[in-house]
C-alpha cells in the first residue's frame, strides 16, 4: 500500500470505481470478497457519504445541538444495513457498525459537497484556454491576501488556507481537463478510448447515436466525481488524454497527506497530534501549485500550439 491510500486497505479493481467521489462497491464482487475487504469496502462507502457532525455541521445549543442542514442525523446501523444486507452477512456488517458508532455515535451528518447540477457546472466551464491558469492565479492571490490580513493569527485558519491551495490545484486540473474535452473533439475521443471506465463499456448498435449525443455530458459527469488530489491517478489520465508530460508530483505527496489530516482528521495526524502549518508553509505550497500549473500549461502549448486549428477542433477562444 502506498502513501496515497491514507491507512486504507487496498481494494482490487473489481471492487468498483475507487476514484469516484462516492465510492459504491460492486455487489457481485462484495458478496464473494474476503471478510476484511468486505469491511473495508463498507467502511469506505459510509465514509464517502457521512461525517462527524463536528466537522462542519452548525451547532446551536439553544436549538438542541447540531443543526443537520443536509438531512439526518444518519444512523450507521440503518444506513449500512439498508445498503448491504442483501449481499453481506449481518455479523460482518455489525463489525463495521460498531466501529462507526464507537467512533462518532449513532448521529452522523451527510457530507455537504456543495454539489451543483450539470447545467450549473456546464455554464462554469472555461471558455478560453487561458482561463484555468488565470483562475488558479486568482485563487492563490486570494489565499495570499488572507494570509496578509492582520486578523489571521489562529493556526486553524492557516490550516484552512493550506487546504485551500490544494483545492485550487484540484480546481485547476478540473478546469483544464473540462476545457479540452469540451472544446477539442480529438481530446474527447482520446479520453474515451484511453479511459478504462469508458473503453470497456458494451454498446448496442441501436444505441450508438443516443450515446454519442450524451457522450460529452457523460465525460463531464465523470470528471466532476474524479478525485483530483489523487495526482497519481490524474497523471496517467491527463498524459494519455492530452498527450503531455505531467509535471513532477512527488513534492505534493506530503502536502496532500497534510491536507487529508486537516480535512478528514480535524487538523490532527493519524497519531492524534495537531498538524503544524505556518504561513510560510502555505506560501511554499502556493508556489508549488503555481509552478506546477505553469509547467502543465507549457506542456499543453507544445501539444496544442496557439495557431494550430485541427479539422476536429473548435476552440472558442484560441488566445
Amino acid at each position: 500500500m502506498d502513501q496515497w491510500d491514507y491507512d486504507q486497505i487496498e481494494l482490487p479493481p473489481e471492487a468498483g470505481n475507487q476514484d469516484a467521489r462516492e465510492f459504491d462497491p460492486n455487489d457481485q464482487w462484495l458478496q464473494e470478497a474476503p471478510r476484511a475487504l468486505q469491511i473495508e469496502a463498507m467502511r469506505r462507502w459510509f465514509s464517502a457519504r457521512f461525517e462527524d457532525p463536528a466537522n462542519s455541521t452548525p451547532y446551536e445549543s439553544r436549538e438542541g445541538g447540531y443543526q443537520f442542514i443536509c438531512g439526518g442525523p444518519y444512523d450507521p446501523n440503518e444506513e449500512i444495513q439498508e445498503r448491504f444486507s442483501h449481499v453481506v452477512e449481518y455479523e460482518v456488517m455489525e463489525e463495521v457498525i460498531n466501529d462507526l458508532v464507537q467512533k462518532c455515535g449513532d448521529e452522523w451528518a451527510a457530507i455537504d459537497r456543495g454539489d451543483w447540477g450539470y447545467d450549473d457546472i456546464y455554464s462554469m466551464l472555461p471558455e478560453a484556454r487561458t482561463d484555468p491558469l488565470r483562475m488558479l492565479i486568482e485563487r492563490l492571490n486570494q489565499v495570499e491576501e488572507t494570509l496578509t490580513s492582520p486578523v489571521i493569527t489562529q493556526g486553524f485558519v492557516i490550516q484552512l488556507l493550506h487546504s485551500a491551495t490544494i483545492t485550487a490545484l484540484e480546481a485547476y486540473l478540473w478546469d483544464t481537463t473540462a476545457y479540452w474535452v469540451t472544446q477539442n473533439h480529438d481530446v474527447l475521443r482520446s479520453f474515451v478510448k484511453s479511459n478504462e471506465d469508458f473503453a470497456g463499456e458494451k454498446l448496442k448498435l441501436s444505441d450508438i447515436f443516443t450515446t454519442m449525443e450524451g457522450l460529452e455530458k457523460k465525460v463531464i459527469d465523470y470528471l466532476q466525481t474524479f478525485i483530483w488530489h489523487r495526482l497519481d491517478k490524474a497523471k496517467p489520465l491527463l498524459e494519455k488524454t492530452l498527450r503531455i508530460k505531467f509535471p513532477e508530483i512527488a513534492p505534493f505527496m506530503p502536502e496532500i497527506i497534510i491536507r487529508h489530516d486537516i480535512v478528514h482528521r480535524g487538523g490532527r495526524d493519524k497519531e492524534g497530534y495537531p498538524v503544524n502549518v505556518t504561513s510560510s508553509d502555505v506560501r511554499r505550497v502556493s508556489n508549488l501549485v503555481k509552478n506546477f500549473a505553469e509547467a502543465l500549461d507549457a506542456e499543453l502549448l507544445k501539444t496544442f500550439p496557439i495557431l494550430q486549428v485541427s479539422t476536429f477542433t473548435n476552440l472558442v477562444d484560441p488566445t
